[in-house]
């Protein structure tokens, strides 16, 4: 922790006003009422603001070694007794040593007699004020570090969570992409070469920009549309898809991957088990303070769900909630055969 006094410009301008300010008025109040004459009052004055100021300095390292959330509450006490002490002897010695240099006067001699216990007093007083001020700073600096801290572990939990939630995406595709190049091998090689293809390109997309938290929807896109090439390899015509996105959308900030997992679940729960084609609509549109994104597929509420329905929209609330900090960005209706996903992305700068 650095000393306030010697490394803030400021804090040292506004300390060494208290002792110039407590010289001045010694040096009035002598002058005043005749106790000193003018020149050995001014003299004084300044002697006692100078050498009170100096020694005031060192106050700091004695608070810092008695730092209270290392040191006992004994410790700290007799530390600061034999200080004070210690500070006053030489604050009065001193100061007096520079005075009689200049004035060798057997007046200010005796007035240093007659103003020994009062001096005594203002030493300790001025070092117990000093201290106290020199302990809220170490108080304040202290809870300014641990804010610091817990904000840099709140961070770091947020990067892991993010992280773990992020890292579930991928592998859970690549599983399933495996399994249907394997089946297609068989059936179609060509198709199963295509997908091969299509697959790397997404994957070498996804890694490139898998350290992101946020990225522009445009680029996000580009990725839904890998990994929709991939699905419409093994679905053919029973996959259509379609993007409405307006020109404001395109450079908002959303969640890296965030809507590959919304994709994935439409196409389960409504190409795997449609017979008809089926469209996924995406439409985009920019509100004040945030951009709506929905994204709508048909759906068969007759039809049983499959196994191993992946990180689903759960994943997808976490991420929001953890990123923006609220749990209503995600909502899914179900009605006249459709499903319906609405996304609420924030505005947001990277």
């Amino acid at each position: 922790m650095d000393h306030p006094i010697t490394t803030k410009r400021l804090s040292g301008l506004i300390y060494w006003l208290f002792p110039l300010i407590f010289g001045i008025s010694q040096a009035a109040y002598n002058t005043f009422y005749n106790i000193l004459p003018v020149s050995i009052a001014i003299t004084d004055g300044l002697a006692f603001g100078l050498v009170i100021g100096i020694l005031g300095v060192a106050v700091w390292y004695v608070v810092r070694y008695n730092d209270p959330e290392k040191s006992s509450a004994g410790q700290m006490v007799v530390s600061h007794l034999a200080a004070a002490l210690v500070f006053t002897t030489l604050w009065i010695i001193l100061s007096g040593i520079l005075v009689k240099t200049v004035f060798n006067d057997p007046v200010y001699n005796n007035y240093l007699f007659g103003q020994l216990s009062a001096r005594i007093l203002g030493g300790l007083l001025f070092y117990a004020l000093l201290g106290g001020i020199c302990y809220i700073y170490v108080y304040r600096e202290h809870n300014r570090e641990k804010a610091l801290r817990e904000a840099e572990w709140e961070h770091q939990v947020r990067e892991a969570q993010l992280n773990a939630l992020r890292s579930q995406i991928n592998p859970h595709f690549l599983f399933n992409s495996l399994n249907s190049i394997a089946s297609l091998t068989l059936t179609n090689p060509e198709k199963a070469h295509g997908m091969v293809i299509a697959l790397s390109d997404f994957m070498r997309f996804s890694l490139r920009r898998q350290q992101e938290d946020l990225v522009p929807l445009d680029v996000e896109l580009k990725n839904i549309g890998l990994y929709l090439q991939i699905e419409k390899i093994r679905f053919g015509n029973n996959l259509n898809y379609r993007f409405e996105v307006e020109n404001e959308c395109s450079n908002h900030l959303i969640p890296n991957l965030i809507l590959q997992p919304i994709f994935e679940n439409a196409i389960k729960y409504g190409v795997y088990e449609a017979s008809e084609p089926v469209e996924i609509l995406l439409v985009a549109r920019k509100m004040t303070g945030y951009m709506e994104i929905k994204i709508v597929n048909d759906f068969d509420p007759e039809s049983v769900p499959r196994k191993g329905e992946g990180v689903g929209l759960t994943n997808i609330n976490d991420r929001l909630r953890i990123m923006y900090g609220s749990s209503r960005l995600l909502t899914a209706e179900l009605g006249d055969n459709q499903f319906k996903i609405t996304l609420m992305i924030p505005d947001k700068t990277g």
